[in-house]
This record gives structure tokens, sequence and C-alpha cells, in this order.
């Protein structure tokens, strides 16, 4: 008689994925996909482990404490003891994707198109302690926009906006619209409050008020929520700040944000001894301009918008907007920002970007909890359902540098990416968003142009050069021109010549490119 074995368990921290849970993983992966595709982003993939050295640069030594450290077994045990006395092995499991793009895009910055829009998505590793939400080997999802699109306020805003979007419409896409917020904040809001505060706190030194205080206080905010309130004020108190006054400014800051494009800013800034003379508001910055850029494109219809002074995002690297995609009662199911000093760090030339990563521990929680994963065969053709096109199926460009026409655009392909639901679909208590009626017109891969020029010619050439099926001119609102890139023709209304970015007019573009795909 043979002796009983103990079971073998898998590794604390991961997953044993059967034939059913992998087809839920891979419904989420081709969500994933397919809102990144519509969006534009192009894919790329990295390896699943880098030097140590990397993540240090990005985030400092204590990244250390976090990583799966790889030792390949060659020296033997004198080579192992050496690591483990050094604390520090050669190379290290990824634990998140952004140090490696930013070594990707440095390598190649001469020769790569700005901006660059790319997106990723495969396994990564934190030696972290597992809990709801959290497991030691995960899949990330990671967009991000690397360089601008053209120079000031209004690029910055753009890329902001457009990271928000993939966001938006991959939470549309799996039916959590109404069960995720987007929270944002503004760093260099934050910093200059805390810079105020600092300078005019009697209990601060009046000196050393640089970086490093900065930070340490960013961090102590960024884990605010599982601190005790004792342990927070002590903590601050030994940087020479005060909680109270600390949440009194982020309050105004808050006012301030929420009046933002109204005279009353003027009034609320004059008559604030804190915020006096400072330009910490500005109403043509890159912050206030996303938010018109989302009003203009109907995302804040879609998504719940709000500007929440918590969400501050303690690694150093963020520079600018930040933000998070808040669920009662879970983690972050994504977060990211601005990171414009970072690919300067890893040896490129400066340049600005914004990204962010969702992982699918949150994700599948949220989903399972709201009832909107498929099961059975309605998962299994979930799944095998065509995904996004590569090709861009739309490209759309403005040949004026008309202000109308532009927002037109803007909304047109935003529209477009998200697609129109049908009204058979809206009128049923009972719909999933995996329901094969859901669209009335299906979302599609649509590109609009980085280029500053306005000459026809020159845009088209941009649309060939990204092999776009379709071709679409916008001279007016109502007064759109549609063209075949494959066969070289023009495309007409056959009720009004021209087409119409209005969803609800019988001559909508949008309707006309869903017969023609």
């Amino acid at each position: 008689m043979s002796k009983s074995s103990k079971s073998i368990q898998p590794p604390k921290g991961t997953r044993d994925l059967y034939p059913q849970d992998v087809l839920v993983r891979r419904y989420i992966q081709n969500a994933w996909r397919d809102a990144s595709l519509r969006c534009g982003f192009d894919e790329i993939e990295g390896p699943t482990f880098e030097t140590s050295n990397l993540y240090s640069i990005k985030s400092g030594e204590g990244i250390l404490n976090e990583l799966f450290q790889v030792f390949s077994g060659k020296g033997g045990q004198e080579t192992l003891d050496k690591l483990v006395k050094q604390g520090k092995a050669d190379f290290a499991l990824r634990p998140e994707f952004t140090p490696t793009l930013a070594r990707m895009y440095a390598a190649r910055a001469k020769q790569l198109t700005k901006p660059c829009k790319w997106f990723t998505a495969g396994p990564y590793f934190r030696a972290e302690r597992p809990q709801r939400g959290r497991l030691r080997e995960f899949l990330q999802w990671n967009c991000d926009i690397i360089g601008l699109p053209g120079e000031g306020p209004e690029a910055i805003a753009q890329t902001n906006y457009e990271i928000w979007a993939v966001n938006s419409n991959l939470i549309a896409d799996l039916g959590l619209a109404g069960s995720c917020d987007l929270r944002y904040n503004d760093r260099e809001a934050i910093v200059e409050v805390l810079r105020l505060l600092l300078i005019n706190s009697e209990s601060a030194p009046k000196s050393e008020l640089g970086d490093d205080r900065i930070i340490q206080i960013l961090n102590i905010l960024d884990k605010r929520a599982k601190m005790k309130l004792n342990e927070v004020e002590a903590k601050l108190a030994e940087l020479g700040i005060s909680l109270r006054r600390l949440d009194d400014a982020t309050d105004r800051l808050s006012e301030l944000f929420e009046t933002q494009g109204d005279s009353s800013i003027a009034r609320n800034r004059q008559g604030d001894a804190l915020f006096d003379g400072s330009d910490v508001i500005r109403e043509d910055g890159p912050l206030n301009r996303t938010l018109a850029q989302a009003s203009v494109t109907g995302l804040n219809d879609k998504q719940t918008v709000v500007f929440d002074p918590s969400i501050v995002r303690g690694l150093a690297y963020y520079t600018g907007m930040v933000f998070e995609l808040i669920a009662e009662g879970e983690r972050a199911v994504a977060g990211g920002g601005r990171y414009d000093n970072l690919i300067e760090l890893m040896g490129g030339p400066p340049t600005p970007a914004v990204g962010f990563a969702m992982g699918d521990v949150v994700l599948t929680n949220l989903l399972e909890d709201n009832n909107l994963i498929p099961e059975g065969a309605e998962l299994m053709e979930a799944v095998a359902r065509p995904q996004a096109s590569i090709r861009p199926e739309a490209f759309i460009a403005v040949p004026n540098d008309v202000e109308e026409n532009r927002a037109a655009a803007q909304s047109l392909a935003a529209t477009l990416r998200r697609g129109i639901e049908s009204e058979t679909y809206l009128s049923r208590n009972d719909r999933k968003p995996w329901n094969p009626d859901r669209y009335a017109v299906r979302p599609l891969h649509t590109r609009t142009s980085y280029k500053s020029t306005t000459n026809p010619g020159k845009l088209r050439k941009d649309a060939d050069s990204q092999h776009a099926k379709f071709f679409i001119e916008i001279h007016a609102p109502n007064k759109v021109e549609l063209t075949d890139m494959d066969k070289r023709e023009a495309i007409t209304s056959p009720t009004h010549g021209s087409f119409s970015i209005n969803p609800t007019d019988p001559n909508f573009i949008g309707s006309a490119l869903n017969e023609l795909l």
C-alpha cells in the first residue's frame, strides 16, 4: 500500500486557471485589446524580466522589496550567497511596464513618430502580501501616449483626454459605466499647495522646502486611507505641516476646480490668503482644457468625472494630471497620469508622456460582483466574436482651421469609437454588454490626424500612410465627405449628398460606414 502524499498547492498569490477560467480571462483581454485598437493605439510587447537597475532608476532602491528577483542558478551556492549579501540580483520579473516602455522608446526615439500611442497586456509579478484585489502574479493592461501632437497646454490636454477616453470606453464596453468614477487631480496644484502651506507654516522650517520633503508628504497622502488618523497627523507634523490646514487648503482647491470657467475663480483667489497671487488654477491650463474636451466629446455623459485632491499617486515620477478609476468597496480599478521626465531618465530625449495601468484581479472582482461575466454558451460566443479591426476603419481630418469643425471631429471620433447602441437593446431590462444586438452602429477603429497641416492632400496622405479604409473630411458638422481609400472613390449620401456627424440624422456618417464595412 502506497503512502498517501500531501497535495501540492500552487504558490501563494497565483491562480490555477481551468478552461472556464481561461475563457473569462480571455473575455477581459479581448475587451482591453478592442478598446485600445478602436482608440488608435498600436500593440507592443516587452520581456517578462528586466535588469533590476531599470526599476531602481524609476522608483528608487526601495522597489527591490517588491520585486521577484531572478537567480539563474549559474555559479552555484557561492554566487547565491553573494546575491543574498548584496540584496540584489542582476534581473527581476517585471512588476509593471512603464520602465520597459520608457527604455524601448528611448532606444528608438529619433525614428519614432510623435505622438506614439502604445498598448500592451500580459503577466506581471509583485512580491507582496496577497489580498482581495491583489495577487503576486496578475495580468495588466497598459496604454501610454509618448510625445505630444503639438505644443502647449492644448496638446497636453489632448493626450490627457485620450488616456481618459480609452478607460471610459473599456468601462462602458463591459457594462460598468455606472459603477466606476474617474477621479483626477493635478500634481502640480497639490505640490504648490504643499509649498504654500510649508512657507506659511509657523512650525515649518523656512529652509529645505525641497522636493524630498514634498515627495514624503505625497507618499503619506497616498497611503492615508490605510493609516490611522493620529498616525497621519504625527507623520505630517514631523514634516512641518498640519493635517487640518492641509485639508482646509485642498477643500478650497476643490472649490476652485468646481468653479472653473466661472468669473468666481478670480474672486475666490483674490479673497483667499493662501492662493492670493498664485497660479495654482489656470483657466487656460492643460487640466481645464482636458475637462473641456471631455465635455465636447460627451465623455462626461458616459463616465462620472470628479476632482479629488486625495488622488496623488505616490510615485515620484508623476508630473501633472493623475487619475484613478474608483469603484466603491474596491481598490483602484486603474490608475495613471503624466510622467514627463521618465524617458529622459532612461537615456532618451526630453519627452512628455501620459499613461495608465489596469489589472485583471480588481476588474474581475468588479465584474463578478455586478453579474457582468457571461457564462456557458454566451461566454463562448462572446470570446469568439470578431475583435476590433487592426487596420483603421475611419480616419477623420479637418481640412481647414475652423474651431467648430475641430470640435466636430473630436465628437465624431468619440462617437465612432463608442458605437451607438440599438433601441432594441436599450429597451430591455435584462440587457447585457455581450448581447449580439447591442449596437445599431458598431464601434469602429477610428483615427485622427495629429499633423498641424490643414492641406487636404497632406491629410489624405497621412490617412494613406496609416492604411485607413475610409477617409472622412469635415467641412461643417452637416457637410462631411467620405472617400473609400482602397478604391479611391468618393461616396455620397443618396438623400443629402454629403454626410452629417449627428447620429440622429438619416445621413449620419457612422451609419454609412456601418453598411460599408
